[in-house]
């Protein structure tokens, strides 16, 4: 016989899920919640939509782990990853001696018996797959690329898109009576800019998470820092705020809250700071301090002498203050972060 190639699933949803960055104080987030609620429990497939960063994959774990289907796989697959060839033959598997198959390829599909399959980006799906993919859903039955046996698994689909798929119809790039099926649940994922009083929560979970991650100890983060966190615009939506949070908290030294001297550049120019405007209402005393204090250091160059005479204290006062507030002695690469 042949040996199997086994295509590799995501990680179990044990391994990445985390409650927390479900939680919500807003009302959009509060109706996908309950949505959730609400369907998680049933068989029928579910198609996510919402703009790219907006977490639709961790709504796809979130509905998996709250399902009886829990203990069994939560496999993935991202059409957007592979060449429009493979997807077929990774959502269905193929046979040996399929053109470019030297092996058995085992199918995300069979990978997902009794479990759950996740397909990002359905809509990139090809029409060979989108027909395979109909069938699957309809009569709970496939066969493999290049075979013929007929072959049956109890898989829960979760599809998910950026697109608008009624208009990927209209255009004739995805079949409307799979976009019918796949659509008798569909949950739209609020973009950040729709549910900002839910950055602070979402703050919090990341600087625990990369505090594991990366082995620091930072404390929190500081009301002006998380005002301005709060009032970008963030096109990249969640994704985007994860970046820059890990970039944060990877350039951060000591035991100290995250503020607005962390923040990434563009962030801080975004808001002025490049101009010389670094206070904002909201901010302590000691914030303010440490600001004004980042700014002159790097107005002079990280001159320290310069920098004592500029700010009206001692040079020894300054160096005390660095230490303090945990501030790199010499310049460093804010870029990073985001």
């Amino acid at each position: 016989m042949p040996n199997e190639r086994i295509s590799p699933p995501a990680p179990r949803p044990d391994a990445r899920h985390d409650r927390g960055r479900m939680d919500s104080r807003s009302r959009a987030m509060q109706r996908v919640v309950e949505q959730v609620r609400q369907v998680a429990a049933t068989r029928a497939p579910i198609l996510i939509q919402g703009e790219p960063g907006t977490g639709k994959a961790l709504l796809a774990e979130t509905l998996h782990h709250e399902s009886p289907r829990r203990a069994e796989p939560l496999v993935w697959l991202d059409c957007g990853a592979l060449p429009a060839p493979l997807i077929e033959r990774e959502l269905f598997g193929a046979e040996a001696g399929v053109e470019g198959e030297t092996d058995l390829r085992i199918g995300r599909f069979e990978l997902a018996d009794r479990g759950t399959l996740f397909v990002d980006d359905v809509d990139l799906a090809p029409p060979a797959a989108q027909v395979r993919l109909l069938r699957a859903l309809q009569d709970r039955a496939f066969e493999r690329v290049g075979g013929t046996r007929s072959l049956r698994t109890d898989v829960r689909l979760i599809a998910a898109t950026s697109a608008d798929l009624e208009a990927e119809v209209a255009a004739g790039r995805f079949r409307e009576d799979l976009c019918a099926r796949l659509s008798l649940v569909r949950i739209q994922m609020p973009p950040l800019r729709e549910r900002s009083e839910d950055i602070p929560v979402m703050v919090a979970v990341f600087v625990r998470e990369f505090n594991r991650e990366h082995g620091r100890r930072v404390s929190g983060v500081t009301p002006g820092a998380l005002e301005r966190l709060v009032q970008h615009a963030r096109p990249g939506n969640v994704r985007e705020l994860r970046n820059t949070i890990e970039g944060m908290v990877v350039f951060t030294e000591g035991r100290r809250p995250l503020d607005l001297s962390d923040l990434p550049q563009a962030l801080r120019a975004a808001a002025g700071e490049g101009e010389g405007r670094s206070l904002a209402a909201g901010m302590t005393v000691e914030e303010a301090e440490r600001a004004l204090i980042v700014l002159t250091l790097r107005h002079t160059g990280f001159d320290k002498t310069r920098a004592a005479a500029m700010l009206g204290i001692g040079l020894r006062t300054l160096y005390r203050k660095i230490k303090r507030y945990g501030l790199p002695e010499r310049p460093r690469d804010h870029s990073a972060p985001g």
